[in-house]
């Protein structure tokens, strides 16, 4: 079922967003993807019992986030999704790199067995662990701030040894990186 185009005022703004019922989404929240709108589309994913007039209060009360969001998309970021492909080209092996060196840096505390390391241009996630021990990471790790995209590789290793999200996982990625669950959250805004 497709996105449902809805609008909103705030403080005199109409704001255009789309409205995803997700079943399994546990929480309200808001994504702001590249688009063909200027500064992206603002995407809203509503759990399926959640009523829309709470989930566009919190929309609103986040609406000076989006509008900040929005505007560094209209900039730098639409630039990056019109560009995407050729920038990945020139910048794979500089990010292959980059990666590489912070995997051997943040695996030499946890020493865990991994297989390959796959760089790639990624739309949706900064990084993945397959069951068969493969690490995968977005090339836009450069593009992150350095604590990010430390964040990014710990929990991709951390995966090695626990292959869910469980509070053993949680403690894993803390020894390295004892902020983890706020950086989460930075990064699941966008």
């Amino acid at each position: 079922m497709p996105n449902e185009k809805k609008t909103i005022e705030v403080d005199g703004r109409i704001l255009t967003y789309e409205l995803c019922r997700n079943v399994r989404a546990k929480r309200i929240s808001i994504r702001i993807h590249p688009g063909p709108e200027e500064g992206g589309r603002v995407v809203l994913t509503v759990p399926k019992r959640a009523s829309i007039r709470h989930a566009e209060e919190f929309l609103k009360t986040h609406f000076v986030w989006v509008a900040e969001q929005a505007k560094k998309l209209a900039g730098k970021e639409s630039i990056l999704s019109r560009t995407g492909t050729r920038e990945y080209r020139r910048r794979r092996t500089e990010a292959e790199s980059f990666i590489r060196d912070k995997v051997t840096k943040w695996n030499d505390h946890y020493g865990f067995h991994h297989g390959r390391i796959s760089i790639r241009d990624q739309k949706t996630r900064w990084g993945s662990c397959s069951k068969k021990g493969n690490l995968s990471f977005s090339w836009k790790l450069l593009l992150l701030p350095e604590r990010m995209a430390d964040y990014v590789v710990v929990h991709e290793l951390c995966h090695l040894k626990e292959f869910n999200h469980s509070s053993r996982f949680w403690a894993l990625v803390a020894q390295t990186i004892p902020d983890c669950r706020h950086i989460a959250k930075e990064l699941r805004k966008g």
